[in-house]
């Protein structure tokens, strides 16, 4: 970085001027930088053919002290200068911005020529030109402006060295890229044990092929030309991608049935994998048995896909009997219809609310939160968020156990679903009109 000379003593001044002599029939105007390295010079000759390059080190004057820049208290500013470096560079890169290119159409130099040996841009402005196109006025007061000034300012010409602002900018910003920005998953630690868990891996592919009616069978024959019932993991594997039954199992699950249906040489038996996936809606060799009588799928063939229930404790089972109830207990005295309420919060008519949408649908049909404690909320999610999270509370599930319908409403509610039936002839009137005679009985 520049800096300014305050002193600096040589044990020869002879050795100075033999330098400028050697120097002056060459160049015509250069200029003397400081750092901490010692007193350099790079110059081209006024026909840009010769280079000369001159360092004098530290080493070679007995004191050598460069003066950094202070204020008229004489308080060093230089770390308040770095500062302000790391500022323009961190804007710099934040707007895209090159420092230099704000003032190269002010570039000012003197020894210009047609031969294109050296740059010709000197990288040098006035100071109003500085002040009028420098690019972060909002971001700098007019002070922290005219302590730039006075730090690059060339006193041989009162211009402004913005080269040399642009070249130490460019030393405090990094040329490593910048990081990919990424979106790690951080999943919580869960102490629950689900169903899950526990589950047989195909079973949960069963109960998904079951409810979604999809042939399996017609995705592997792509795999088989010759139809040997045999493909490899990674066919397997890829047929339950484009089946969408890829992520209803993990890792370890797809590691299971791998090595429960491959043979020795590492071929997936899928024929034999389809077979018991279709025992669920099917019979094997029906023909030979025509009698026999084939189970239709019911909510209990699509249970395992469709629910991922907690397992309770027997001290989690008794509070929870206990708050249930007690809720049961107040909707049946009181008759509360609660299924309108909580269709106002489910708009996607999914089955299930949040804990807090149903704590507050409970407080709005006559629960008050001492009545109906968040303690007790979760007491009952453990039951009722059945869907593998502890978020989605099933009130479908909830209303059928704490409003049990009476069995005239379910034989009203059957014989409203019941298919058309023509109408019966009357026990009581002949055609319609007249009254049955009592012999018509005997």
């Amino acid at each position: 970085m520049t800096q300014r000379l305050e002193e600096a003593h040589l044990q020869q001044a002879v050795l100075l001027k033999k330098v400028v002599d050697a120097m002056k029939d060459l160049c015509k105007d250069v200029n003397f930088d400081c750092s901490e390295k010692g007193l350099s010079v790079q110059s081209m000759d006024s026909s840009h053919v010769a280079l000369v390059s001159l360092l004098l080190r530290e080493s070679a004057f007995t004191d050598f002290i460069p003066n950094d820049v202070t204020d008229a208290n004489g308080y060093d500013m230089q770390e308040h200068i770095d500062h302000m470096l790391h500022r323009i560079a961190t804007l710099c890169k934040s707007r895209g911005l090159v420092f230099k290119l704000q003032f190269q159409g002010f570039d000012r130099n003197n020894s210009a020529t047609p031969a294109m040996i050296n740059p010709r841009r000197a990288g040098k402005c006035s100071v109003n030109q500085f002040k009028r196109c420098f690019p972060f006025k909002k971001e700098f007061n007019d002070d922290e402006v005219d302590l730039l000034v006075r730090r690059y300012m060339m006193p041989s010409q009162m211009d402004i060295n913005f080269q040399a602002i642009h070249d130490d900018v460019s030393e405090v910003m990094t040329s490593e890229p910048p990081p990919f920005p990424t979106s790690p998953l951080y999943l919580k630690p869960d102490a629950a044990t689900w169903e899950h868990q526990a589950l047989n891996p195909v079973r949960k592919i069963q109960s998904k092929v079951v409810e979604r009616r999809v042939r399996i069978a017609d995705a592997f024959k792509d795999f088989d030309i010759l139809r040997k019932g045999f493909c490899t993991p990674g066919q397997f594997k890829t047929v339950l991608a484009v089946l969408n039954l890829a992520r209803e199992i993990d890792t370890n699950d797809f590691n299971d049935i791998v090595t429960a249906y491959s043979r020795e040489d590492g071929m997936f038996c899928y024929s034999l994998f389809v077979s018991d996936i279709d025992s669920a809606f099917m019979r094997r060799g029906l023909e030979n048995d025509p009698m026999a009588v084939t189970p239709m799928p019911d909510a209990s063939s699509t249970a395992p896909g469709r629910r991922n229930r907690q397992a309770l404790n027997a001290r989690q089972r008794e509070k929870f009997n206990k708050v249930e109830d007690r809720l049961r207990a107040k909707i049946r005295s009181q008759r509360i219809l609660m299924k309108p309420m909580f269709l106002d919060m489910d708009r996607r008519r999914k089955g299930v609310v949040s804990k807090s949408q149903f704590q507050r649908v409970m407080g709005q049909l006559g629960w008050p939160p001492g009545d109906l404690t968040p303690q007790d909320v979760e007491i009952l999610a453990l039951v009722y968020c059945d869907r593998g999270n502890h978020s989605d509370f099933n009130y479908v599930d909830f209303i059928k156990a704490c409003d049990t319908p009476v069995e005239a409403e379910e034989l009203a509610v059957a014989q409203m679903n019941a298919p058309y039936k023509d109408p019966m002839p009357s026990k009581y009137f002949l055609n319609g009109k007249k009254v049955k005679p009592l012999d018509a009985w005997l």
